[in-house]
């Protein structure tokens, strides 16, 4: 007996889909026959993301949605199904050290960028009385107290938030659009390197403590890093054909297991 799966197909947009983990998410929904827009931050990032979509011979399409713009008609004018807040930028530094600018970056990206295009969605959503999904990625990184990366994880501790309140909020107001949550744990796509790299040298006051740091960092995320996601995209993929998703999607299951001990453990401690 053959068992047909139907898939209702989606146009869905992605944010920081240029590569790695969002590109992979972007890549396996559209494998599944879903529109995919797949979002870059500029021109260049579009064209290269082009050529390789053309190399893999995969039907997606690259757009230009930089979360410092304003301007987020995109939602309304590719009539999206389902959001997925991916991108995100890490910059480095002590709180001792971080420049305003480099801060405020983090800031104006990560919290009001995310919030902006999530609120248009929403607003589209409530106005066209239509069904929503929303799916926004976090990390299990904000459960850790990690010296030098607290403006990247205190952005990302603002996105866990937000979703809690999500829930009950749209609950409340009676819209029909569900929020997921994702909690990557560390995973080998150079974005960790990058942002423990990502320090202004002009900025250091306490230098020696600066480099010290950078080199036990760049060690210790060696050793917890998995260079195999295909796991966390998975079950992406298989929440996001749901009709009613999870609220919590985490992977690798070792790392998701072992930050409910240590926040378990820290509660009686503290």
């Amino acid at each position: 007996m053959v068992i047909l799966i139907m898939v209702i197909i989606m146009n869905i947009l992605i944010t920081g889909a240029r590569s790695n983990i969002g590109y992979s998410f972007g890549k396996a929904l559209a494998l599944r026959g879903h529109i995919v827009y797949a979002g870059c931050k500029t021109l260049k990032e579009k064209k290269a993301l082009e050529e390789k979509i053309n190399h893999e011979k995969i039907i997606m399409f690259p757009v230009v949605l930089n979360l410092l713009d304003n301007d987020f008609n995109i939602i309304e004018e590719l009539d999206i199904d389902c959001l997925i807040l991916h991108a995100s930028i890490g910059n480095g530094g002590s709180i001792l050290e971080i420049s305003n600018d480099r801060f405020n970056e983090v800031i104006d990206v990560n919290i009001k960028g995310n919030f902006r295009l999530l609120q248009k969605y929403l607003r589209y959503c409530y106005y066209h009385k239509r069904h929503g999904k929303v799916f926004i990625t976090s990390s299990l990184a904000v459960f850790y107290p990690l010296p030098y990366l607290s403006t990247y994880t205190s952005s990302k501790l603002y996105l866990v938030s937000l979703a809690n309140t999500l829930k009950l909020e749209l609950l409340y107001q009676g819209l029909d659009v569900s929020i997921s949550l994702i909690l990557p744990g560390a995973y080998y796509t150079g974005f960790n390197d990058l942002m423990i790299d990502n320090k202004s040298k002009d900025e250091y006051i306490v230098k020696d403590k600066a480099l010290v740091m950078t080199k036990y960092q760049k060690i210790i995320f060696s050793l917890l890093e998995e260079i195999d996601y295909s796991d966390l995209v998975k079950e992406v993929v298989r929440e996001i054909e749901k009709d009613k998703p999870k609220f919590i999607i985490s992977r690798p299951f070792s790392q998701k297991i072992f930050t409910k001990l240590y926040v378990l453990i820290k509660t009686f401690i503290v």
